[in-house]
């Protein structure tokens, strides 16, 4: 198996909760709230933040390119797990967006780093775009059954 189809597998693999959990929850509100899918979304969401922030370091790193993008968003993801910890359910519409927007600045940050490998940008375009619409469901989903 070559290289870009480990990371497409990768990739798609860890796009699964994204996909699911906002489909279970949409589907039995009930099973959501039994099974705290809303929290399991928050720790993939932020798990997945901070591999990224890792991530977009090492791209960084390779380029000779400043560290900054990677460092803001680690520790933004850092403070927000820390606040997610301590007040998840009062505040879980306002966590949800705020990691919406450290995924649109990890794909910005990335963007010119990948520019030269085609196929790895448009896997980061697919999962950005699909990582968007789940946090909207998900904002959607909590704000409908408050």
């Amino acid at each position: 198996m070559i290289l870009q189809d480990k990371v497409k597998i990768f990739c798609y693999s860890g796009l699964i909760p994204f996909i699911f959990i906002p489909i279970i929850s949409w589907i039995s509100p009930k099973i959501a709230f039994d099974y705290y899918l809303i929290l399991f979304f928050f720790t993939w969401s932020i798990l997945m933040a901070t591999f990224m922030a890792g991530t977009l370091w090492g791209l960084s790193i390779k380029s000779n390119e400043s560290i900054l993008s990677s460092t803001i968003i680690f520790s933004t993801v850092f403070l927000l797990s820390l606040f997610i910890t301590f007040s998840a359910e009062n505040y879980s519409i306002l966590c949800l967006f705020i990691l919406l927007l450290v995924y649109e600045f990890i794909y910005f940050s990335e963007r010119k780093l990948i520019e030269k490998i085609g196929w790895y940008k448009e896997i980061r375009f697919h999962l950005t775009f699909s990582i968007r619409i789940c946090h909207l469901l998900m904002i959607g989903f909590i704000f409908t059954n408050q």
